[in-house]
Formats: structure tokens, sequence, C-alpha cells
């Protein structure tokens, strides 16, 4: 636009400017509304992009706080069981009585739209794998099940970390296969 602006103004073009004004004025006009309707779309859809990404954030922030409301409940629950003598009644049916609680809403949050949209595919794909192991695990120990707890507390605040741009997606990927490793080391001490 600007160079086009400057060969209509140069002295040579001068008769042509003069004698195409009304058309080079509509040209120009449409050029600067065009330029001005982009724009404002692009302003638009970048704002729109970051109320996203302040939303998931929010939303993440969320699912950790239940993730460690969970964890501390089941590691009070796991005191009071290793308390119990082994001759109380209690102790064999402790669980069936006083299950684990399960974090419901890690279910609910990656089901949203604007979760799976905006997450890291790493980060979904390590969640999904960890609520399948937070399932199992609540069913046979609690001592799995608080490991899993806090291995999907490290991959919600490492994602919470790259939606805050604080590391870039090479780093969150290197964090998350720390945590795979170690959850394979505890795996493999159980079998």
């Amino acid at each position: 636009m600007i160079f086009i602006s400057f060969i209509i103004f140069l002295p040579k073009f001068k008769s042509a400017t003069e004698q195409y004004s009304l058309g080079i004025n509509f040209i120009l006009t449409l050029i600067a509304t065009l330029v001005g309707v982009l724009l404002a779309i692009s302003i638009t859809n970048y704002e729109s992009d970051r109320k996203e990404k302040q939303d998931v954030i929010k939303l993440l922030n969320s699912a950790i706080t239940t993730v460690e409301t969970c964890q501390e409940y089941s590691e009070e629950l796991l005191k009071y069981f290793n308390n119990l003598p082994d001759s109380d009644n209690l102790k064999q049916e402790f669980y069936v009585k006083n299950p684990l609680p399960y974090p419901t809403y890690l279910d609910t949050l990656l089901m949203q739209s604007i979760v799976s949209k905006n997450l890291s595919g790493s980060a979904l794909s390590e969640l999904n794998e960890l609520l399948i192991n937070l399932k199992r695990s609540r069913q046979k120990d609690a001592s799995s099940y608080l490991i899993v707890l806090s291995q999907t507390l490290k991959v919600l605040s490492l994602e919470v970390a790259f939606q805050n741009h604080e590391m870039t997606e090479h780093q969150l990927n290197g964090q998350l296969d720390n945590i795979g490793k170690t959850a394979g080391t505890i795996d493999t001490d159980k079998k």
C-alpha cells in the first residue's frame, strides 16, 4: 500500500494521477479498508486465543487442586489403615467401606474441547494414560495409587508451566519422559 501510494505521488505520474484520481482514491480506500479489516480480525483472533489459554490454565489449576485433595485424603486413609492392628476386622474390608477418592474432575477436564484443543499432545497422552492407571491402581493398591496421583500432579504442573511459556515443548517432552521412566521403574519393581 505504501509502495503504491509512493508511486502515485511521484511527479512523473502527476498527470495520470489527476486524470484517474477518482479511481485511484477508490482503490486506495479499498486497500486501506481491506488492511484494516484483516488487522482487526488478526487482533481479535489473538485476543481470543490468549483468553482460551488463560481459561485452560485456570482449568488445569483446578485439576491440580482436585488431585492434591484426593492425594491428601488418600494419604490419611493409608495412614489410618497402616495404624490398624492386623487382627482388627476393619482392616479386611477397610478400602471397600472407605474407597480411595478418584479425581473425576480429570475425566471431565479432558473431555472439554477447549482443553483437548489447547493441551500439548504429549501431556494429553500422558494424562489419559495416568487416568487409566489411577482407575486400575485405586482398586488394587493404595501406595501405587498415591504414586500415580503424584505423577498426575507433576504432569499437570508441567503443562501449566508450558501454557505459561515457562518452558518449550522440547523441555516439556523431556520432563514428561522422565515421569514416564519413573512409572516404568515402579511397574517393573512390582513384578
